[in-house]
């Protein structure tokens, strides 16, 4: 585990290897060329040059574009942009963060080589140290400034960062949730209080830079788990009474998701997996909790239908591991889903991806002096590192 573009990141093998092996070859011809300009050797054309990056995974993308101005250059063309697309998908990534440090404490787990990296955020301001949302490769903060809240939206790798102009309406911790359009880069975030009954809703666009007032929502929200899913917000409250709401943002107005929970769930979150909106939660019987389960929305028949379920020996080992159960976060990137019961320093993965899906440990999170304040966050990483924000 290092520091993003440290030498841990590299593998040698493959395309990757392939990768190494021109990042070398690159730095040799730099050299010679410094040291006898007679003997110059020609430099690899353009189009190789994109076509070996982007095979590269995104945490090598900070060490090959210290090879030259070109190579640096490249990573943002739209040539490159191109070919990545042809030879590799996004890269899903999955961040924890500490809830009221995460300026000092931050880390990304990166599936492709199994591994963590740090990623700081020393570059936000010392006010912004609360995440509330990701999505697309950006994440909003808030903080508190002068006794009112701020929101930013940050590109961690990049290390850009922008501060939001104030809300319309006077929040208390509201609920945000992030939609970033892949092709455009373009993004709106959605607010709405979250101890206020009857609030407004309000949408920012990153194209106008402006927040635009909506419709009120329709049942009180307190502490829901939301997700973007095919352009609606979801959120799920916690009641009474219990209910499934839905925000079209294009149309700015929320409705009611006609559907029961399931049977003895206890708590879930809500989780978008490839335009699937899924529902993953605790059953608790007779006082005692009897597993995790996954539901997959199946609005037409106005219920929650059973996908998965958390192996039970996995399952008692993951109750065990946490004294407040209830409090479990589950994010989804990519084809993973991310499972971490607060105050513990494990995360487990589910793969919806394999057939069946197939459950593990992460390795060893990153040490970490209080566990209850670390959030999880899971996005996936534009390919080109051109998130803006």
């Amino acid at each position: 585990m290092g520091n993003i573009g440290s030498t841990s990141t590299w593998v040698v093998g493959g395309p990757v290897g392939l990768g190494l092996a021109a990042y070398m070859y690159d730095t040799q011809i730099r050299d010679r060329n410094s040291q006898n300009t007679k003997n110059r050797i020609p430099e690899l054309p353009e189009e190789v040059v994109d076509r070996i990056q982007a095979y590269l995974p995104v945490s090598s993308y900070f060490r090959s574009r210290t090879v030259s101005k070109r190579w640096h250059a490249s990573l943002f063309a739209p040539s490159f942009f191109e070919i990545r697309t042809q030879v590799h998908h996004k890269e899903a990534w999955m961040f924890i963060l500490s809830y009221r440090h995460c300026r000092n404490w931050s880390y990304a787990y990166d599936p492709t080589f199994d591994t963590w990296h740090k990623v700081p955020l020393s570059f936000l301001p010392p006010d912004f140290m609360y995440p509330t949302a990701a999505a697309g490769g950006l994440i909003c903060i808030r903080a508190y400034v002068d006794g009112d809240q701020v929101l930013s939206v940050c590109n961690p790798l990049l290390k850009y960062w922008r501060e939001l102009p104030p809300w319309q309406e006077d929040r208390i911790d509201p609920v945000i949730g992030i939609d970033v359009n892949p092709i455009t880069k373009e993004y709106r975030i959605i607010a709405v209080g979250s101890y206020e009954s009857g609030a407004m809703t309000e949408v920012f666009d990153s194209r106008c830079n402006r927040w635009t007032a909506t419709g009120s929502l329709p049942h009180k929200m307190s502490f829901a788990r939301s997700a973007f899913c095919n352009g609606l917000f979801y959120c799920m409250t916690a009641g009474p009474p219990d209910a499934l709401l839905a925000y079209n943002i294009d149309q700015g107005m929320w409705r009611v998701v006609p559907v029961s929970r399931p049977s003895f769930l206890w708590y879930g979150d809500l989780v978008e997996h490839f335009g699937r909106l899924l529902l993953v939660g605790a059953l608790r019987v007779d006082q005692r909790f009897e597993g995790v389960r996954i539901w997959e929305l199946r609005e037409l028949v106005a219920e929650w239908v059973e996908v998965e379920a958390m192996p039970d020996r996995l399952f008692k080992e993951f109750y065990r591991k946490g004294k407040m159960f209830y409090s479990f976060q589950c994010v989804g990137s990519g084809s993973f889903l991310y499972l971490h019961v607060k105050k513990t320093p494990r995360v487990l993965m589910c793969d919806l991806g394999s057939h069946p899906p197939t459950w593990r440990w992460l390795p060893n999170s990153p040490t970490c002096t209080d566990w209850s304040e670390v959030s999880i966050w899971g996005f996936a990483i534009d390919p080109c590192l051109s998130a803006s924000v």
